[in-house]
């Protein structure tokens, strides 16, 4: 089923269903007639099946695509919008970004239009200190703009988010909002932004924000250097809720109630301990997981946990392959675009890792010598296993990191070792009891405590940042490429006969790709106002206005330079020479143009690339030439000088339901005719 939403998704054109109806139907008949005519044809049996979960896929995805609500219009000029409030969240800047839903335009000629079925998120001005709650009507004078296309050819998508996730339209507030009206919508939204604050209130600083992720899933203002230390040791999923934190908090809690069942005889004696035991911790996960904000991996997790408890109450052996799978198809059924979720890869590769190699090492380990103390062997087992864990997941998933981050963690094992037991034997039951104490206002302490812990994960992040080659730049990891590793991956952990270790030799084949990948020589961003040219180990920008720091960033990564310098008029060096109205480059022979001046005959000259922050045209007549409209209409560029190529981004993503052309702004939501 996933081979068929990727087939979907991938495909540069819109299909039609009746191909997925199409297959759907072969394969359902072909699946009727061999089981009741031709028993004995197993491999046809097992083709149709296959054409039959594929063509489902396929046909679940166009539903789910087809069933969003169009991109609307989004006007140029700052506007005044009236909506409900869904939700708050506090960024890394310290700001704090409203989500409003039922949206209404009070500026003309916007006013014209319906109310909006799609989200509106607009960042609040730093001067605006009103406590906003979810439920309250408010109004805003903003800037708007819409879900804007990759700013590098192949790049993350925004776009594709916002279609699937009902988002309409970005933006900020100029002024203060203003409250219209009070209606706190008690649901348990409110109760996380609640908690949130309290937990803000009680310690302000960097532990006391990871707290709030930890026990409500709200993102919190992280500095840029603390996500990077995460990021560079590989303790970027303790920031993530998944099956981690799931399986820590079931598994205190479990534990918890089964020992104090247990200190009564009459109740270990006549009740089922177990069971119960079983059913609270199953309970209190499932609140932990709708208190943090149902994430797709941690939904992945619980459907999980879910078959393996019902299996323990049951006194079933439980097969994790066949409760990934399940998962997995339940994800699916749920929402076929979440297939291109870099956190379900992420899980689904880590999970299929566990569950088929962590049975190598635990036959060996629970044999156990008898001679041994308990302490040495409880400090065997724990290394071997923690360590096995931890190279396990994290070996999986580090290709899918290369893939999506361009980066490479070389102590991730190390620091998880010591980072994945203060979480689950301090940092989370300090949380759990902060938890419990809170309706009473005796959490303060366990607060404080939880913070403790997490200023030791904190340290240990940034001094294994500082290590040297901590996190080592990766350039293009082919698409291609990373579909074989996966496929590699998925035949060796799930297949049981001889066949599986050809998924090895796959995984090696698909990670070598990034050898046979020559990353381009220059980039420019959708917008038309950022250029940047590969000059040796350097990465040489000019932009119209300010740089954005996360593309540049983005652009060191893929062109694997060392760094970055942006180029400003009147600049010179060996290889370039700029002045007011164009630069020149030496050694590329590119000449970047900045105003429309007559051609000069020191810089145009035969077999040039030009590029021009100009609207439209050209200013040398001799060479291909790139100017702002041509970004506006086809987005990002990457282009390789030898041999001589261009790709553009709408090449790329193709004409689907949710790739917008940059110029483009969207369909008025304008109500519908009274007569013809």
């Amino acid at each position: 089923m996933a081979f068929g939403c990727l087939i979907y998704f991938l495909l540069p054109t819109e299909p039609s269903l009746y191909w997925g109806v199409a297959g759907l139907v072969i394969g359902l008949a072909g699946c009727a007639i061999i089981r009741c005519r031709f028993t004995a044809y197993l491999g046809w049996y097992q083709m149709c099946c296959a054409l039959f979960l594929v063509s489902s896929g396929f046909c679940l995805s166009w539903w789910q695509t087809h069933r969003q609500e169009p991109f609307y219009h989004v006007p140029f000029h700052a506007t005044t919008i009236q909506g409900k409030i869904k939700a708050v969240e506090y960024l890394n800047s310290g700001k704090k970004r409203v989500s409003i839903q039922y949206v209404r335009f009070l500026t003309p000629p916007e006013s014209d239009q319906q109310e909006w079925q799609r989200l509106v998120l607009f960042t609040l001005s730093k001067n605006d200190t009103q406590i906003l709650e979810n439920g309250d009507l408010i109004q805003a004078r903003v800037m708007l703009h819409r879900p804007s296309s990759p700013q590098l050819v192949g790049g993350y998508d925004l776009q594709f988010y916002s279609w699937f996730k009902n988002i309409g339209a970005y933006g900020y507030a100029l002024e203060p909002v203003k409250i219209i009206s009070f209606q706190p919508a008690y649901s348990i939204q409110y109760l996380r932004e609640k908690i949130a604050a309290h937990i803000r209130k009680l310690e302000p600083g960097s532990a006391g924000v990871i707290s709030q992720i930890l026990l409500t899933g709200i993102g919190g203002e992280l500095t840029q250097q603390e996500r990077h230390a995460f990021a560079a040791s590989g303790l970027a999923h303790l920031l993530a809720i998944a099956g981690l934190h799931l399986g820590i908090v079931m598994s205190i809690v479990t534990f918890t109630v089964r020992w104090l069942l247990l200190r009564s005889e009459y109740i270990a004696l006549y009740w089922p301990v177990k069971r119960i035991a079983i059913i609270i911790g199953w309970s209190i996960g499932c609140f932990y997981l709708v208190l943090t904000g149902l994430h797709l991996p941690a939904i992945r997790s619980l459907l999980m946990a879910s078959i393996v408890m019902l299996a323990l109450l049951c006194n079933r052996p439980a097969f994790s392959k066949h409760n990934l799978m399940l998962a997995a198809l339940f994800l699916l059924l749920l929402s076929p675009a979440s297939v291109l979720n870099v956190s379900f890869q992420m899980s689904m590769a880590a999970v299929m890792a566990l569950v088929s190699g962590f049975q190598l090492i635990y036959q060996w380990i629970g044999k156990g010598h008898v001679q041994d103390s308990y302490f040495y062997r409880f400090i065997k087992i724990y290394l071997l296993e923690a360590a096995w864990v931890s190279i396990l997941a994290g070996t999986a998933v580090v290709p899918v990191i290369m893939f999506y981050f361009h980066e490479l963690n070389l102590y991730f094992v190390f620091a998880n070792l010591i980072a994945v037991p203060l979480m689950a034997f301090w940092i989370l039951p300090m949380g759990l009891l902060a938890l419990c104490t809170m309706p009473f206002g005796l959490d303060a302490i366990f607060i404080k405590l939880m913070c403790f812990g997490i200023d030791g994960v904190m340290f240990l992040a940034e001094w294994v940042a500082c290590l040297p080659y901590a996190s080592i730049a990766i350039p293009v990891f082919p698409g291609w490429g990373y579909c074989v590793y996966f496929f590699g991956l998925c035949v060796l952990c799930l297949c049981i006969t001889p066949l599986r270790w050809s998924g090895g030799i796959m995984m090696v084949v698909g990670i070598s790709s990034i050898f046979l990948v020559n990353p381009p020589d220059i980039v420019t961003a959708a917008n038309g106002r950022m250029i940047g040219i590969k000059n040796k180990q350097q990465l040489l920008t000019i932009c119209q206005g300010n740089c954005d720091n996360s593309t540049l960033e983005e652009w060191r990564k893929v062109l694997h330079v060392n760094s970055v310098k942006n180029i400003a008029l009147d600049d010179h060096d060996y290889n370039y020479n700029c002045n007011q109205d164009y630069c020149f480059f030496y050694v590329q022979k590119i000449i970047v143009m900045f105003n429309a001046v007559q051609k000069e005959q020191n810089a145009c000259q035969p077999g040039l690339l030009e590029f021009s922050f100009l609207w439209n045209g050209s200013v040398c007549q001799y060479g291909f030439a790139i100017n702002k409209k041509s970004n506006w209409i086809n987005g990002a560029h990457s282009i390789w000088l030898t041999p001589f190529k261009v790709r553009t981004d709408l090449q790329n993503r193709g004409k689907r339901p949710w790739v917008m052309q940059p110029i483009q702004r969207g369909i008025p939501k304008l109500p519908m005719a009274q007569t013809e």
